[in-house]
């Protein structure tokens, strides 16, 4: 069963583009404000890339990654994910994020994916404001890591199933 979410585009029903991440295609980039529910935490493939490595492993103990399968490596691009305990990131206390100001830049530009060709907006995230819209230049910069197995994956696909 999908989640509710706000629907995008006055009320049209959309598919998920990338089931995988659980993510819309948008026109536009929509406004947001975290409602701190912690959906983006549990249940989640939260990619890592290099330079989140290098950021956190020098202030944590524990070990925080893990290998990606096939598929996950194929859609992100990245090595390795955060490590999940009981379906939750390892780093979430309650509904919080005990790292906050070291977290991967995939949670730092969550809800939003942002390439250069694509703007993917999660579909499940409660604090996405359809009805509202930003600029992209911020979290176009997070998602540089991305956005190039983004958008291959995305382009496979197309070729596949005609999703523009």
């Amino acid at each position: 069963m999908q989640p509710t979410v706000n629907k995008p585009f006055g009320g049209s029903e959309m598919r998920l583009l990338i089931p995988e991440l659980e993510m819309y295609l948008a026109e536009t980039l929509p406004g947001f404000s975290c409602k701190r529910c912690a959906r983006c935490c549990t249940g989640k493939l939260i990619p890592l890339f290099q330079s989140d490595i290098d950021r956190i492993n020098p202030c944590v103990k524990e070990r925080f990654y893990q290998k990606t399968n096939g598929l996950e490596r194929l859609i992100t691009g990245a090595r390795y994910k955060i490590s999940m305990k009981e379906g939750k990131c390892i780093f979430l206390e309650g509904s919080l994020c005990k790292n906050y100001g070291l977290r991967p830049n995939t949670c730092r530009r969550h809800p939003f994916l942002v390439t250069e060709r694509h703007i993917l907006v999660s579909s499940t995230c409660l604090g996405v404001d359809w009805l509202s819209s930003q600029r992209g230049e911020e979290y176009r910069r997070l998602s540089k890591d991305i956005s190039k197995a983004i958008d291959s994956f995305l382009e496979k696909r197309h070729l596949r199933t005609g999703i523009k």
